[in-house]
């Protein structure tokens, strides 16, 4: 097995002059463990026992528990408006199937509204119901809540770094996957 440069040398080094230049053994090194804490914290909040609890409580509506596609499917149509079944599909990246087991759920519950185009026949339109826009604002505004609550510790300038930096990295992650599927 590899030697690792331990979590402190890095946290050390970071803290390092601005334009340090690393060996590509260095850099080798420090992506191991780089990668290494980044999947361990990721694992660790995965099966955390709080953000299952909070998850369970923010997803719950009319008391059945959403699954993340259908709040992300919930969160566009209310965001939209009014918004076809298929652009739906292709702002969530996902197949127009999955979009429709998704939302199958929210029409049943009665929080999203489906509808033939009056304008094309072809096409289905997708609106929250009152009630829709209700339990979504709920929904958003305790998720903010809990953000608020778990992040309030947190140096302001460091709470935009953490947003900023796990924006990067999800695009930099999509980016990678989608040119090696392609």
């Amino acid at each position: 097995m590899p030697a690792h440069p331990s979590h402190d040398r890095l946290d050390s080094e970071q803290d390092g002059p601005a334009g340090r230049t690393w060996t590509d053994a260095e850099s080798d090194a420090a992506f191991e463990v780089l990668g290494d804490r980044l999947i361990d914290v990721t694992r660790r909040f995965l099966r955390s026992n709080r953000r299952e609890r909070i998850q369970t409580k923010l997803y719950t509506v009319k008391g059945r528990e959403l699954g993340p596609a259908q709040i992300d499917a919930f969160e566009a149509v209310a965001q939209e408006g009014e918004i076809h079944m298929n652009r739906l599909a292709a702002r969530l990246g996902l197949d127009p199937s999955t979009v429709t087991r998704a939302i199958n759920p929210l029409v049943d519950l009665e929080l999203v509204e489906r509808y033939t185009d009056p304008s094309n026949r072809r096409y289905v339109l997708l609106r929250c119901t009152p009630a829709g826009k209700e339990a979504i604002a709920h929904v958003m505004e305790e998720r903010r809540n809990v953000m608020r609550e778990t992040l309030t510790p947190m140096d302001p300038q460091r709470r935009l770094l953490l947003a900023e930096l796990f924006d990067e990295y999800t695009t930099l992650f999509e980016n990678t996957r989608a040119a090696r599927e392609s």
